[in-house]
């Protein structure tokens, strides 16, 4: 299922599956705009803004992006699933921005831009995921 479609559908086993509310689609683009803007960034960033002159600039590309290339189609699903475990992954890159923050000052700009971008992956996720899985009836079962 498409995260656009306006309509209730049928699922494969009969039963009616809700479409996203407004505030789910606020929240899904808001964590793809986190995203795009992460894959966008990080080339920038290491590539044109402030190569290295150390290492590989095309390897420290590489190594920062592999990790977004994991829940890439789970996001443009619109897949709760997916909306919550990668979470874990702007984890990271808040704490490269913070850790940044303290190392390379004279990186402000795409240390700060980073930061949101990874904040706002986190957040929309994180919201999304729970108003679809409410609204699905997924659950964690409580402790007994």
């Amino acid at each position: 299922m498409s995260i656009e479609q306006p309509t209730n559908t049928k699922s494969e086993s009969g039963t009616t599956i809700e479409a996203p509310t407004e505030q789910m689609l606020k929240a899904h683009r808001i964590t793809l705009m986190g995203y795009w803007g992460l894959v966008i960034l990080i080339p920038c960033w290491n590539l044109w803004w402030f190569p290295s002159k150390l290492y590989s600039n095309q390897s420290i590309t590489i190594f920062w992006l592999i990790p977004l290339i994991f829940p890439m189609f789970g996001l443009l699903k619109g897949r709760a699933y997916t909306h919550a475990w990668s979470g874990f992954i702007a984890v990271i890159y808040i704490c490269h921005g913070l850790a940044s923050l303290i190392t390379s000052f004279n990186e402000i700009i795409p240390i700060l831009f980073e930061i949101m971008l990874a904040t706002m992956f986190l957040l929309g996720g994180m919201y999304f995921a729970r108003w679809r899985g409410v609204q699905l009836g997924l659950q964690l079962s409580s402790p007994k």
